[in-house]
């Protein structure tokens, strides 16, 4: 079972994650990318959604994972997903795929040729 003081812990690692990464301010490439992606129903496997996802910066990176960090126990979806793990762990899991494919997203818009290859097997060539 995860405690208070490890969740506090893990967050702030992925918060540096996020805070160290090159991500682009250029609105119009922003918008790109993500129009490219919503083409492809691009987004990140997540219990809560996020919204603009595809648009965020790092700043509202960083807020989303203050809030979901700070939400009620109540307002955790899905409770069958619940069943073997406390709050914290959920809180947890829900972050760290947020950042996963929020750095994934960064690569993409700062073209990453690998990440877009990847994308399109994904999504392109299926």
């Amino acid at each position: 079972m995860l405690e208070q003081s490890e969740f506090f812990e893990k967050l702030g690692v992925l918060q540096d994650e996020i805070k160290a990464l090159k991500d682009s301010n250029d609105k119009a490439l922003i918008e790109e990318t993500a129009s490219r992606l919503e083409g492809f129903n691009y987004g990140p496997p997540v219990l809560l959604p996020v919204a603009d996802f595809l648009r965020c910066s790092k700043e509202q990176m960083l807020l989303e994972i203050d809030r979901i960090a700070n939400l009620p126990d109540d307002e955790l979806v899905d409770a069958d997903s619940a069943k073997d793990k406390n709050s914290l762990e959920l809180k947890l899991q829900h972050i760290s795929i947020m950042v996963f494919y929020f750095k994934e997203l960064v690569e993409l818009r700062c073209g990453v040729p690998e990440a877009w290859d990847e994308v399109d097997e994904l999504y392109v060539h299926d």
